[in-house]
């Protein structure tokens, strides 16, 4: 293992940040989905038109080939909006390392 004083800064900052991510509050891979519904209540504004239908948010994920869906209440929004936040961001920093070591294997004199 190479001595990360060693490394190039870009793939520092980079390293760091992602250990930072993962230390962190957390991250999840999903995508969010808005729902309207109507409640079904007669004297409840939202059987008067479709504009009025209730809202509610949940993720939705991509899992061994199926989709899977979690409501996500409204107190819990703002923390699921920042873990969502973080596994993107760690992706994109993973994606940024993954590059230096693609340059790396461009720079490397191939053996005959």
């Amino acid at each position: 293992m190479t001595n990360p004083n060693q490394l190039p800064a870009k793939e520092r900052a980079a390293r760091s940040r992602l250990l930072q991510i993962s230390r962190g509050s957390g991250l999840i891979r999903a995508t969010w989905v808005k729902h309207s519904r109507p409640c079904g209540r007669a004297a409840c504004k939202c059987a008067e038109a479709k504009r009025y239908w209730h809202q509610s948010w949940s993720i939705s994920q991509s899992h061994k080939g199926k989709l899977r869906r979690k409501s996500i209440p409204s107190r819990l929004h703002d923390e699921v909006e920042q873990w969502l936040k973080q596994y993107w961001e760690a992706r994109e920093l993973l994606d940024q390392i993954s590059e230096e070591y693609w340059a790396r294997l461009e720079k490397k004199p191939q053996r005959k």
